[in-house]
């Protein structure tokens, strides 16, 4: 989906809303641990390689897409801080257009795009790279990290 800022406030405003919808009906529906924990994001990794064998099927469904990428953020956000941010003006940011985490304190990459972490998990098939990316953030940052 391609943002404007107008629609990425909205999006912002919503966070709450779509959160509670998947850690609510959707995780029941399909049987996944969405609590906010590094170990939740390896179930959810794992539900979404087996329901999308390519990334164009998991773009085709927008709606579930949006919801992922808001819940690895926001979980990303517990363990790490952060704030959404959208690009709107650079065209040759990687990210522009695209609903990101950042924040003063990241170290190395200055952006997080749960979306691209969403899809990408798809060819690996690791069950883990999602939950890896936090977990490095985390020791990168001198989080630590339990369990």
């Amino acid at each position: 989906m391609s943002y404007t800022q107008d629609n990425f406030q909205e999006w912002i405003f919503l966070i709450a809303d779509k959160m509670d919808a998947f850690t609510g009906a959707f995780a029941s529906r399909h049987h996944l641990t969405a609590d906010y924990s590094i170990r939740s994001l390896d179930d959810i990794e794992q539900w979404i390689f087996r329901t999308y064998p390519t990334i164009q099927h998991l773009r085709e469904d927008p709606e579930t897409l949006d919801l992922l990428t808001v819940y690895i953020g926001e979980t990303f956000r517990k363990h790490i801080g952060g704030k959404w941010m959208m690009d709107t003006e650079d065209q040759k940011n990687a990210y522009y257009m695209m609903p990101v985490l950042t924040s003063p304190d990241f170290c190395g990459e200055v952006y997080k795009a749960p979306r691209t972490f969403a899809t990408a998990a798809i060819p690996r098939k690791k069950g883990n790279y999602i939950s890896t990316i936090l977990k490095n953030n985390m020791e990168d940052m001198g989080i630590p990290v339990k369990g």
